[in-house]
């Protein structure tokens, strides 16, 4: 995995995260975030993708992410604050901006779309709100910080659609995640309005995704919820955006765009 490209961008200290971006312009921004034991590095072959594409493109380290320190309140540090971080990236570009959340991302830009107003949302294999009725594993311990998964359950819950075996840089960046943040998708707590969003909606679905950790037809009632257009890519696991097909997803982004004129 080649995460380089992000290595090399620009960086800017929010006051908890870190926003990466490539050259903006006057046209919506995409702004990615990241899901749960990531960080904005997760994106590198995205933003490439987008750069070669002269699309804007911006990645969020959310708080205790991605290297950051971890605050000393993290272990409470839930969607609410991940969302904070994520209107505070978006106001720090002074562009419109397109949120494209993956997994827990994709809930709490969700939640952030309240005061942001993005010009849309994209939501890759995302978590749900309290609102859409599906079935969810059990919450996490919520006392200490939750390690990141070994070898094996990364494999299993993350990169089904990646097939060599050089996930050890991968692996290395995996940070400790918020028992708040997992549990407020697990425990719903987290209710979302479509009519946040001002503009288009597409939800991206992975064909091999964890049922157990993401139960079939999740995706779908996600984008039943908001009225989005529905993309399910065959052979993908549950990071898009690193797998073996992370270009036929990016391609279906830039589509997207182009068809609803946001770029």
């Amino acid at each position: 995995m080649d995460f380089s490209f992000i290595d090399k961008m620009q960086q800017q200290r929010l006051s908890q995260a870190r926003l990466t971006s490539t050259e903006l312009h006057n046209r919506p921004t995409l702004l990615f975030v990241h899901g749960g034991f990531h960080g904005a590095w997760c994106w590198s072959q995205y933003l490439e993708f987008f750069v070669q594409r002269a699309i804007p493109a911006a990645a969020i380290d959310l708080r205790g992410h991605g290297g950051l320190p971890a605050p000393p309140d993290f272990a409470r540090a839930g969607v609410a604050e991940m969302a904070a971080d994520i209107t505070e990236a978006a106001a720090a570009l002074k562009t419109p901006v397109i949120l494209v959340g993956h997994s827990l991302g994709a809930l709490a830009a969700m939640a952030a779309a309240e005061h942001v107003r993005p010009s849309g949302i994209i939501m890759i294999a995302p978590a749900p709100p309290a609102n859409v009725d599906v079935r969810l594993m059990p919450p996490f311990p919520s006392e200490k910080l939750i390690s990141p998964p070994p070898p094996d359950r990364a494999n299993r819950w993350f990169l089904q659609g990646y097939h060599r075996m050089d996930i050890d840089p991968y692996l290395a960046r995996l940070c400790p995640e918020s028992p708040a943040f997992l549990n407020d998708c697990y425990r719903r707590t987290i209710s979302v309005q479509p009519s946040w969003v001002q503009g288009p909606t597409l939800c991206i679905s992975a064909a091999l995704d964890d049922t157990p950790l993401h139960p079939a037809g999740q995706d779908q009632a996600v984008a039943e919820f908001f009225g989005a257009e529905l993309q399910t890519i065959p052979e993908a696991g549950h990071c898009l955006m690193l797998d073996d097909t992370l270009k036929i997803s990016a391609e279906v982004i830039a589509a997207w765009l182009k068809r609803n004129k946001l770029q």
